[in-house]
């Protein structure tokens, strides 16, 4: 069976053929407009001009007044026409009844007057002239107006033309017949140009429109780069900070490393030579020799820190269940999950394996949930919720407690080496540090959001991996 093929069409056709439709829109919603005004001028205009009846013809004045008053209300139908839904489809009979209802008027009244040569003649180019201000008229609109309305003319003066012998009748019926005329032309060529006036702004406003949405696109793109390219340079900035830092680290650690292993062996001779002092003094001396041990092992817990943020170790990027990661960090912090009192609650999805080093990802998860615990010391219902979803191809795993927050200003520089607001001796500020390095490099990245006393949550995106890891 051969496939349809289905044609192409052409996006200049399609473009020409939208806007041909959204002027077609504007000139019947125009139409609709000024027909509800024309409806009212001939209602109120036409019983209104009897006055010139009284005095141009008395003896048929309740005659023309009841025309008159006919021709107005035959308005009142099409103006309520205007409110039905099916008004719109038939905008374009408004141009032409409206101006042939008055005109059909006054035409019955030439009629009856007999007078060929009549000066109301005049109320016809009034009806024309009217019109066109009120609408604007097609070339086929205006063409079928004026040639009814010549047609209704000459049905009411042909028949009441006689020649007397005096040919100042059938001049006056030439002078008016010729001003009609002329007024049609005028009135023909001027919607000519009108409607191609009207029709070049059209063109024109589409083009401005056309522009101005492109540069507002253009403004888009030009944001979303600028902003792409501030990032880009905090990213730069903060991996610059990093790489010095962990060069200062190295120097120091090695450089603190030699004589901590000095003090180490001191302080094990020491203990060894308090088995020869008196027993009155080898338990002040103990106690001077474990404190001193404690700040040796502090000091050395601040050079591993410092070594491991000089020189991460990774395995480089394999398969890594997050729910069996985040089920082993949890084990190791179960027990300062249960001493602080709080609430853990875990959504992650067991078919979730993303790219990373496991070790690091615990490492991470507890460094955060430790976070969460001490930001929720004083929380009268401590919460910490672990959470998976797909973004995308990329995983998010998040880590959020209803702990005190962030400040706006510390938010910004939570991830610099050695920033802090902890106690002096609660922390070096190098743990989400580490943080931020190895999830870098496992190809990630790190984020943080908080809302002071409400919460705070740090993001981890991963890139996915195409199978899980072995359990």
């Amino acid at each position: 069976m051969t496939p349809q093929v289905i044609p192409q069409v052409d996006p200049k056709i399609l473009e020409a053929a939208e806007k041909s439709a959204r002027f077609e829109g504007e000139l019947q919603e125009l139409n609709m407009r000024n027909a509800r005004l024309g409806a009212w001028f001939v209602m109120v205009l036409v019983p209104f001009c009897a006055v010139l009846d009284w005095l141009a013809y008395p003896a048929r004045f309740w005659e023309f007044l009841l025309l008159r008053i006919l021709c107005s209300a035959m308005c009142i139908p099409l103006l309520l026409a205007l409110d039905r839904p099916w008004a719109a489809r038939y905008h374009r009979v408004y141009p032409v009844i409206l101006p042939l209802l008055p005109a059909m008027a006054i035409c019955l009244m030439i009629y009856f007057t007999g007078d060929g040569s009549s000066s109301y003649y005049a109320g016809l180019m009034l009806c024309l002239v009217g019109t066109s201000f009120v609408f604007h008229w097609t070339f086929r609109e205006i063409g079928l107006t004026v040639a009814l309305v010549l047609a209704f003319y000459f049905a009411a003066t042909v028949p009441n033309l006689k020649y007397d012998g005096d040919p100042r009748s059938i001049g006056l019926f030439i002078n008016n017949t010729l001003f009609i005329l002329l007024t049609c032309v005028i009135l023909y060529c001027g919607s000519r140009q009108h409607h191609a006036i009207r029709l070049r702004e059209f063109v024109n406003r589409c083009k401005v429109e056309a522009q101005r949405e492109e540069l507002s696109r253009r403004n888009q793109e030009l944001s979303a780069t600028l902003q792409r390219l501030k990032e880009t340079e905090a990213q730069l900035n903060q991996s610059e900070k990093l790489a010095s830092i962990g060069r200062l680290s190295a120097g120091i650690v090695h450089e603190i490393n030699n004589p901590l292993n000095f003090v180490k062996s001191a302080l094990f001779v020491l203990k060894k030579k308090t088995k020869n002092m008196p027993p009155e003094t080898v338990e002040s001396v103990a106690q001077i020799l474990s404190d001193i041990g404690e700040g040796v092992d502090r000091v050395a817990s601040i050079v591993s820190d410092l070594r491991t943020f000089a020189h991460p170790e990774s395995k480089g990027s394999s398969p890594v269940n997050l729910s069996q990661a985040q089920a082993k960090a949890v084990r190791l912090m179960a027990k300062q999950i249960g001493d602080a009192g709080a609430r853990l609650h875990t959504a992650v999805a067991e078919d979730f394996t993303a790219l990373g080093d496991e070790n690091h990802i615990i490492q991470i998860l507890i460094n955060l949930i430790q976070n969460s615990l001490d930001a929720m010391q004083s929380h009268p219902a401590p919460e910490i919720t672990l959470r998976a979803l797909k973004d995308g191809e990329d995983i998010l795993l998040s880590i959020s407690d209803n702990g005190t927050g962030i400040p706006e200003d510390h938010l910004q520089r939570i991830f610099d080496p050695f920033f802090t607001t902890k106690e002096v001796g609660q922390g070096m500020g190098l743990g989400l540090s580490l943080c931020y390095r190895m999830m870098q490099g496992m190809g990630g990245t790190i984020t943080a959001s908080s809302q002071v006393g409400l919460f705070t949550e740090f993001t981890l995106r991963f890139k996915p991996a195409a199978a899980p890891a072995a359990a």
